[in-house]
């Protein structure tokens, strides 16, 4: 796992790094459909979806570690799997239920579909594409919330 995975987790009380995860490719996957695309799959085939996170590498030209809203699935042996066309080694795993649960910014919420994490902060997307740092009271109010969701 990695070191951004571990710190990320802390700020999400319901997170769980997801060790193993196998790549069933689905021909028909739409790029940016995952949600969609593991729905179709759950009804399909029987199989729950899972919400969480996909935890890239960090990127120095923004100075973060870029983490992705992604959805897959968990087939009835409790095997997880992801249907998309190609699997990329890099990304961690992370479950996490509250993934559509939003942050305050001001006096707005937001789900945003990706974080930014950097050494000491994590920022989400606001309005017109620009780049919100989340406050500490918005971390304590957040993780508070959804704790024993």
């Amino acid at each position: 796992m990695k070191e951004a995975t571990t710190r990320f987790i802390k700020y999400r009380p319901r997170a769980k790094y997801i060790e193993k995860v196998e790549h069933r490719p689905n021909t028909n996957y739409k790029q940016r459909e995952c949600v969609t695309m593991s729905v179709e799959e759950a009804k399909n085939f029987g199989t729950d979806f899972v919400l969480g996170w996909l935890v890239d590498n960090f990127n120095e030209d923004i100075n973060a570690t870029p983490i992705i809203h992604h959805c897959w699935n968990i087939d009835k042996d409790g095997t997880h799997y992801d249907t998309i066309p190609v699997i990329d080694k890099r990304y961690d795993y992370v479950y996490d239920p509250d993934a559509n649960k939003p942050y305050r910014n001001g006096k707005y919420n937001y789900i945003s579909p990706v974080f930014y994490l950097t050494d000491t902060k994590l920022k989400i997307i606001i309005q017109d594409g620009k780049k919100a740092t989340i406050t500490k009271e918005e971390h304590t109010r957040f993780f508070n919330e959804h704790k024993g969701v």
